[in-house]
């Protein structure tokens, strides 16, 4: 956000590549941090390996706010598709001060108009959430009309007045109203009577109920456990509790994470443009790429959405993955060119370890100088091997924090950087992401070592 608003750089993103193990998190932390001191929020929304958890937790405000830290997953809570989020709870505060600007015999109009598109905003995504995560469980699209049955029983069931946008429905309410129909679904349906209905509607019931029983039921069946804070000075999703396995549940939650804090970002905006709160800057933090774009269908599409509307949502966006070989591995055509242009619509590109294959997959989208392409080419190799005393420093590898930072495609030098560590930094530990290893990499060496040694 700094370097844009300084004109370096054309957009508020970065894209940055690096194999693992030379610190490519470590460098995005940092910048975690630098977006809390300047009273930008960073959101992670979707932490699968837990790697932002400690510097979350670490930031506080001056008044003694804390970062937030929300869990999903096996035994860590719940999350709502058909929960408003922000977006939905500031739909009332707009109603309220229409109301007292009405009392006052003023008109807004921009106010009014304002409401009525927050309102179908949030109903769009709660529409688009429920297909999502059926689509995931069936493993197809949902037929047109499918879609049709969604959004019209959710429009149904707050016109009854038991819900509304700041007080959802569960998934189980709305198959609820999908069995028992009326007759506005029945007329859109196009249907003759009870019993074609319920042919009709029988395979997405089915498939909705799924939705609510095993893995995906243990998330997404009752009402959110922990909603966003829009006051906290720095958010993260640890969705880390799922594992690897339940690859269908890590893509429903990662699809609901982005939705949930997409909309939190945009309550954000929307109250801001209507007077009724200050405007508040973010920082979208995208990290571990590849298993995120490859979760499931949409997310790519979701992505997209941001790389290209960052600017005017005051969203800077960090995007990290390993090599750019890990986009082409996306089930289809369409999605691998359109995950490819993220590194082309990126404000500037930060490079770290790389191999030479990788700088000659790049060079369509950056020029890299016969001495640039050698630091980061050396920068990939490991350790050196070397004859080591008993108890000497762990050697690290050659290119570890060592970065090629690229604010411009034209083939305009980089800026070489090495990451430092303050005293701070390093007494809290909060970039340790080796604490599974920590027993065994700290352990003194066995007597067998030291012989080899």
């Amino acid at each position: 956000m700094s370097w844009f608003k300084a004109g370096i750089i054309g957009n508020p993103s970065a894209f940055v590549l690096s194999l693992p193990g030379l610190g490519k998190s470590t460098l995005i932390r940092k910048q975690f941090i630098g977006a809390v001191a300047q009273g930008h929020v960073p959101i992670v929304a979707g932490d699968i390996k837990g790697e932002y958890v400690a510097v979350t937790d670490a930031m506080v405000t001056p008044a003694g706010k804390r970062g937030q830290v929300i869990r999903l997953g096996h035994g860590h809570g719940h999350l709502n598709p058909l929960a408003a989020g922000a977006l939905g709870e500031a739909i009332p505060v707009m109603r309220a001060h229409l109301e007292e600007l009405h009392a006052r015999g003023e008109d807004n109009t921009r106010l009014a108009e304002a409401i009525t598109e927050t309102e179908e905003s949030v109903h769009s995504r709660q529409v688009t959430m429920v297909m999502a995560l059926a689509e995931l469980i069936r493993g197809r699209t949902l037929a047109d009309f499918e879609g049709l049955v969604i959004s019209a029983s959710l429009r149904s069931m707050r016109e009854s007045g038991q819900f509304s946008f700041s007080s959802p429905p569960l998934l189980r309410d709305l198959i609820d109203f999908i069995r028992s129909g009326n007759d506005g679904l029945r007329r859109a349906l196009f249907v003759a009577d009870e019993t074609e209905y319920r042919r009709t509607v029988q395979t997405l019931v089915q498939t909705l109920e799924s939705l609510t029983d095993g893995v995906m039921g243990q998330v997404f069946a009752e009402h959110t456990t922990t909603k966003i804070d829009l006051d906290a000075p720095a958010i993260c999703i640890d969705v880390s509790a799922i594992s690897r396995g339940d690859q269908s549940l890590k893509a429903g939650v990662l699809l609901a994470c982005w939705s949930d804090a997409y909309g939190a970002m945009e309550a954000a905006h929307v109250l801001a443009d209507c007077g009724l709160a200050n405007q508040r800057y973010f920082l979208a933090i995208l990290d571990e790429m590849w298993a995120t774009l490859g979760a499931g269908a949409g997310m790519v599409q979701r992505v997209d959405e941001l790389t290209r509307l960052n600017r005017t949502d005051g969203t800077g966006l960090l995007m990290i993955t390993h090599t750019g070989r890990d986009l082409e591995t996306l089930p289809n055509e369409v999605d691998v060119k359109t995950a490819m242009g993220f590194i082309e619509r990126a404000g500037m590109v930060i490079c770290g370890g790389l191999p030479a294959g990788e700088l000659d997959r790049l060079k369509g989208v950056l020029q890299f100088s016969d001495a640039e392409a050698a630091m980061i080419t050396a920068w990939s190799k490991g350790a050196p091997i070397e004859r080591t005393q008993l108890r000497q420093e762990k050697k690290r590898p050659l290119g570890q924090g060592m970065f090629m930072l690229k604010p411009s495609k034209d083939g305009t030098h980089g800026i070489p950087i090495h990451v430092q560590l303050t005293h701070t930094e390093r007494a809290t530990n909060i970039h340790d992401t080796n604490t599974r290893l920590r027993e065994f990499l700290d352990a003194a060496p066995s007597s067998q070592q030291a012989a080899i040694a």
